[in-house]
């Protein structure tokens, strides 16, 4: 009863720092400076990223990483022992680490990139030095958008993915999107931020082909949003409407 009576009071909440209506930071402005700078259309139109409550005011964490910690503790409590269990974590967010590693929600926790140094693995995502099968859960946040050939990176993570498995494949979409843009040809940063909105992006995708790309490679996909997390808790964890949980399984 205690804390359904504290819970009607709770106006953010911060999973990963477990903090309680600390507030919420907007979306750093460099973000739309250089939308105007460079003339990108798409700035304010992502499915996810929420303009005015972005990051947590107590630990910084963004709000994919607020949406992920809280479903991977559900998910976990759902599961029951995890303790046999790998996750490998690509381009680890630095809060989402910190909390997979004090949380233990998995017995074997990795983390893996090619650029970043403190991390298990130096990896290329498009040819994983991992047999088939290694990890039971992955998580690939906003990497998609990066890569050269995003079909061979799915591709990786459908082979090193156990039977049964998953993880959580996200990347930017643009709700309005007619399709998918995409051009790695293109090197030059000004032509990045105009066409994909960031200097180190070479696509956009629209859902339809996002979604067409991840079952291309053999991977069930669910879509995870308001309706299934609730209104109250998305208004909580200052999340976008909009905002949709990709969670694919093999």
């Amino acid at each position: 009863m205690k804390e359904l009576i504290e819970s009607l009071f709770v106006r953010t909440y911060g999973p990963l720092c477990q903090s309680k209506n600390k507030g919420l930071n907007p979306l750093p402005d460099f973000y739309r400076q250089n939308a105007e700078k460079f003339g990108y259309v798409h700035y304010g139109k992502g499915e996810m990223t929420a303009l005015e409550t972005y990051s947590c005011k107590q630990c910084g964490a963004s709000d994919r990483e607020r949406l992920y910690a809280y479903w991977l503790r559900a998910k976990q409590s759902q599961d029951g022992d995890c303790s046999r269990k790998a996750l490998i974590h690509f381009a680890p967010e630095a809060g989402l680490s910190t909390f997979l590693k004090k949380t233990a929600l998995y017995g074997r926790y990795e983390t893996a990139d090619l650029m970043m140094e403190d991390v298990s693995h130096r990896v290329d995502l498009m040819k994983l030095p991992f047999g088939e099968n290694s990890y039971d859960f992955f998580i690939c946040s906003h990497v998609l958008e990066h890569v050269d050939d995003d079909a061979a990176a799915i591709q990786e993570l459908y082979r090193i993915t156990k039977v049964g498995g998953g993880g959580i494949l996200m990347a930017p979409i643009i709700t309005d999107l007619p399709r998918t843009i995409e051009d790695p040809t293109v090197k030059d940063e000004e032509e990045r931020w105009r066409r994909f909105g960031q200097n180190d992006h070479v696509r956009l995708y629209n859902r339809f082909g996002y979604l067409e790309r991840i079952r291309a490679q053999g991977f069930r996909v669910e879509l995870l949003g308001k309706d299934f997390f609730g209104r109250k808790l998305f208004n909580k964890l200052g999340l976008k409407a909009s905002s949709v949980l990709y969670v694919v399984y093999k």
